[in-house]
């Protein structure tokens, strides 16, 4: 695991565009036929502990807040609000393709998608989004360009295997072998803070191993990122098809809101792509 850990691409790019800061991933941009972000929380119009560029219709407390959000990242970025569908998520793995009738639920419309985690598209037109807010922001693509999407990874969904999911499905639609996939995983809590009781971690600790529990000061925490990057290795990922950000959602409070960090008093990002 230590050669395969070492050949995982660090780190997501900075950017910032009218007022709006969020995140790219090199590898991602380098394909040349998508357009994707994962949005801080700088740039928005939302006010007190969701300020200011916040995502969850859930979580705002001024109405249309989300929505102007949502237009200033996309002016941002590039792309077109009017094209997103969002994920109906329930942390799970579940992952469901959306076509061009889909655009619009999950923003402008009741969203009538099926229970889902992640998004899958295989045309342009359509801007495929999930949100969050500590959980793992997951970009897959296929370097042929005949997919990409995204996905919401909670720690269940980690733990139920998320990534099988997002390959099995890719498969059984694209005929997609592991080396045509890359993934990038966003910013998300890590183990420096994701502190767990000992139902969760001998959870982890009997599908994954000791090694992704750490003590400290009598506390129990859970590597989520190693538990991602173990699947994708057992999956026949290529270390270097993989992105991982190394940012902390918790330890980076001007940047990014976390749910464990304030409860649900915070506000979330999104996670958006497109083939342009």
């Amino acid at each position: 695991m230590k050669d395969y850990l070492a050949k995982v691409k660090k780190g997501f790019a900075i950017a910032e565009n009218q007022g709006v800061v969020y995140y790219t991933i090199p590898a991602f941009s380098e394909l040349g036929f998508l357009r994707h972000a994962f949005s801080t929380r700088i740039g928005g119009v939302s006010e007190g502990n969701q300020k200011s560029l916040n995502m969850s219709f859930k979580r705002e407390m001024t109405p249309g807040n989300v929505e102007k959000n949502f237009s200033r990242f996309a002016n941002a970025v590039g792309f077109d609000e009017n094209k997103v569908v969002i994920c109906h998520y329930e942390h799970g793995i579940n992952l469901e393709r959306v076509d061009l009738e889909h655009r619009g639920m999950g923003l402008f419309r009741e969203n009538e998608l099926p229970f889902c985690d992640g998004i899958i598209i295989d045309q342009k037109e359509i801007v495929a989004a999930t949100i969050h807010a500590d959980c793992t922001p997951i970009f897959f693509a296929d370097k042929k360009g005949r997919t990409a999407g995204v996905c919401h990874a909670g720690w269940r969904g980690i733990y139920e295997g998320v990534f099988g999911s997002i390959m099995g499905k890719l498969t059984a639609l694209y005929g997609v072998m592991p080396e045509d996939i890359i993934f990038g995983l966003g910013p998300s809590i890590k183990a420096c803070c994701f502190e767990v009781q000992e139902d969760v971690a001998s959870l982890f600790r009997e599908r994954f191993g000791e090694s992704l529990i750490i003590k400290r000061e009598g506390k129990l925490f859970v590597d989520l990122p190693m538990a991602c990057l173990m699947q994708l290795k057992k999956l026949g990922i290529p270390a270097e098809n993989i992105t991982l950000s190394e940012h902390c959602t918790y330890c980076n409070p001007e940047l990014f809101y976390s749910y464990r960090r304030d409860k649900k008093n915070t506000g979330a990002h999104a996670s958006v792509i497109e083939f342009i």
